[in-house]
């Protein structure tokens, strides 16, 4: 199954926002997702600002089996406990910073993809992510 990222212009007042789908046959269409989930993301990006490497940690309504049903299916994106690792074939990232994120569920509950929020104004994005 092929993962897909769509990227908008940069724009300096809200940043980039990236798509990623996880069901390559969805369309984006607001009226098809029934549930939205906010989260915080950790994201890698390449110098020209292309979508790299993800992590999240899965908020506990998205952990089921039937939520995840599309992300196992993927080979680009691993699952350790709760933490999801999604690699974007043929991109090798940079930099890592936090950012906000929110998980689009379908009306059977699946994670059909997710809208990040890059390089935005504020505190909780557009910083260097750390080790801890």
């Amino acid at each position: 199954m092929a993962l897909r990222v769509e990227r908008t212009e940069y724009d300096p007042e809200s940043g980039y926002l990236y798509y990623v789908f996880f069901n390559p046959h969805w369309e984006l269409q607001a009226d098809e997702v029934k549930q939205r989930v906010p989260l915080e993301v950790a994201v890698s990006l390449t110098e020209t600002g292309e979508l790299a490497d993800v992590s999240f940690t899965l908020p506990k309504p998205c952990r089921g089996p039937q939520a995840l049903s599309f992300l196992q299916r993927d080979q680009t994106i691993g699952k350790v406990n709760d933490q999801i690792f999604v690699a974007v074939p043929g991109q090798n990232g940079d930099a890592v910073v936090k950012a906000l994120g929110a998980l689009d569920l379908d009306i059977a509950g699946r994670i059909v993809g997710m809208e990040i929020k890059c390089g935005v104004p504020g505190a909780a994005t557009g910083e260097p992510s750390r080790a801890n």
